[in-house]
């Protein structure tokens, strides 16, 4: 790690934050859109029109993922049981599976597809209905194979104890598998063995507490297995929630990171050319938007406006416009520079998730 950090001053000398090149000049995106119909609506920036109409086999599309290499659109029912495979850009549907069987029940909690596609780790929990009872089985990863439908293998919990959760990413090449629980461990994807292992459940610096960095994806994604967000610590000698910026190396094991203040609950997504994050403060009656400087490691603005009491944030293709969307039928468009409202967009259906696909270049 290439930080230190005096606690008192809260100040901390890092290398650059890393950015990418700028990605706007008229660069455009398609946003697909669950919804409660037995469609997946496609949105364009350039137009703000809705330009095309996915069927999909299952009324209410709860949550959308999409393939790294954005061939694959995943579509989940709203009971967390079945997930249908759409093709990009045919947006044919290529398939549809579930793991729930008979009396049992299978909730799929998470997953994440190999870069080939050819299968995916899941993390999984049953629950199978008996005449008296509901009997609910044990958290479980599996591996399923995405050309048969099969559950071809169980991959073993790290210090073989299941844990209450547990999210993933693939290295770039697809050799190692990401797990993220109490601590972040690398597996062979092959074998499933214990290659390697990050204890970010305890502190990055010796003073600092324990902090737990964001491994979110954005749709502007840097440079493969890097990731921008805020974190949040606590000061042992005052004792006080920080907040700050990180940027997460999988690889490298390597965190770069930067008190800005203290702690809010503001959320956080980064800009197409990487040198700007946003973020949103929602609070009863009160909401703010965010614009942070990772380059100056500062907040650069935060002004309220009337937003919603459920809602997210995301930038346009071409870094001019923050979106305010879900949930509801509305998105309302800000200009990025002085978050001046322009105008609302109204759609014909209301939004349950979306994911946002840039095109090329």
């Amino acid at each position: 790690m290439r930080c230190v950090v005096a606690v008192v001053a809260f100040a901390c000398a890092l290398g650059g934050v890393r950015t990418l090149e700028a990605q706007g000049n008229g660069r455009n995106a398609h946003w697909y859109m669950g919804n409660y119909s037995n469609e997946v609506l496609v949105w364009d920036e350039a137009t703000e029109e809705v330009v095309d109409r996915i069927p999909v086999k299952r009324p209410i599309s709860l949550r959308l993922d999409v393939s790294e290499d954005r061939s694959r659109l995943y579509v989940m029912d709203p009971f967390f049981e079945t997930i249908e495979i759409i093709a990009l850009p045919s947006k044919e549907s290529v398939g549809e599976f579930t793991l729930s069987e008979g009396a049992t029940r299978t909730w799929i909690r998470s997953f994440q597809v190999h870069p080939d596609q050819e299968w995916m780790a899941m993390f999984v929990q049953s629950r199978t209905k008996l005449a008296d009872r509901y009997e609910i089985g044990e958290p479980t990863i599996l591996r399923f194979d995405l050309d048969t439908y099969e559950v071809t293998d169980t991959i073993p919990w790290p210090d073989e104890e299941p844990g209450r959760f547990a999210n993933f990413r693939f290295s770039p090449d697809g050799d190692l598998l990401y797990m993220f629980s109490e601590d972040l461990v690398a597996l062979d994807s092959e074998t499933f063995e214990e290659v390697d292992r990050w204890d970010i459940s305890e502190p990055l610096e010796p003073g600092l507490g324990e902090m737990r960095l964001p491994f979110g994806q954005s749709p502007y994604q840097e440079e493969d297995g890097i990731y921008t967000g805020l974190f949040r610590m606590t000061d042992p000698l005052q004792n006080r929630r920080l907040m700050g910026i990180a940027t997460v190396d999988l690889a490298g094991q390597d965190v770069e990171f930067h008190p800005i203040g203290p702690s809010e609950g503001v959320s956080f997504v980064l800009s197409p050319d990487g040198t700007k994050g946003y973020g949103l403060k929602s609070e009863i009656g009160h909401y703010e938007m965010w614009k942070f400087d990772l380059q100056g490691r500062r907040v650069a603005g935060r002004v309220p406006f009337a937003g919603r009491p459920r809602m997210a944030l995301m930038p346009s293709a071409d870094g001019t416009k923050l979106y305010i969307y879900n949930a509801g039928s509305t998105i309302d468009i800000y200009d990025e520079e002085t978050f001046e409202f322009l105008r609302t967009v109204t759609l014909d259906a209301d939004m349950t998730s979306v994911v946002v696909v840039p095109d090329p270049g």
